[in-house]
């Protein structure tokens, strides 16, 4: 079994709080058996629906208005992906030692819900798994509210060009913060260790 490390944009599943100290969540190891079982036997769900397929149908355009909306100019999108001892990802766009990541907002409502909440945690999580990865220390999380494209809409694009543009996006700004950047660290070392407990009993079940 290859060494555990945590992609990303799953940060947020395995830093759910467990109800006894010292613990992983019920969540975590429920992501944790998954990420096993593709180790094991090649199995991967994929997640397909209506709202990612706009977000990354809308990627590129989303990174251009940001880049309009922003004034930071030329933008492009980042294609390295990343890699150390615990952490795998590939930032959207790295600028002036900042960080962006665009989240396309399924439609009007779903906008308005995202910005007038906290951020997701799930985002903020990402964010620092990104910081974690680049050095970087400042990263934002841009919603942008892009036209939907027919293709992903059964036949039906919907345009909210007509909408201001200052009203089609919000930002939060996400500071590095030491002690939540070493409580990833230390969750995925619990979590491997985790593993290798569950490795020996699957091991002594069928070998």
């Amino acid at each position: 079994m290859k060494q555990f490390k945590i992609r990303a944009s799953q940060i947020g599943k395995i830093m759910g709080n467990a109800k006894k100290a010292g613990e992983l969540s019920a969540g975590c190891i429920t992501f944790l058996k998954e990420w096993y079982a593709e180790q094991m036997y090649g199995d991967r769900e994929e997640i397909k629906s209506k709202y990612c397929d706009k977000g990354n149908a809308c990627e590129d355009d989303a990174i251009d208005f940001v880049a309009e909306i922003t004034g930071l100019g030329f933008l492009m999108k980042n294609e390295k992906s990343f890699e150390n001892e615990y952490i795998t990802g590939t930032p959207d766009v790295l600028v002036n030692g900042e960080i962006l990541d665009t989240k396309c907002s399924w439609n009007g409502k779903t906008f308005l819900d995202s910005i007038t909440d906290e951020l997701n945690t799930d985002y903020e999580w990402q964010i620092r798994g990104y910081m974690n990865l680049s050095g970087y220390g400042k990263g934002r999380v841009c919603y942008c509210l892009m036209d939907t494209p027919d293709f992903v809409n059964y036949g039906n694009a919907v345009s909210y060009s007509t909408v201001q543009n200052k009203a089609r996006y919000f930002e939060f700004f996400v500071d590095y913060d030491e002690e939540k950047d070493r409580a990833i660290i230390e969750k995925v070392e619990k979590c491997r260790e985790w593993l290798n407990e569950y490795d020996n009993l699957i091991s002594s079940l069928l070998y």
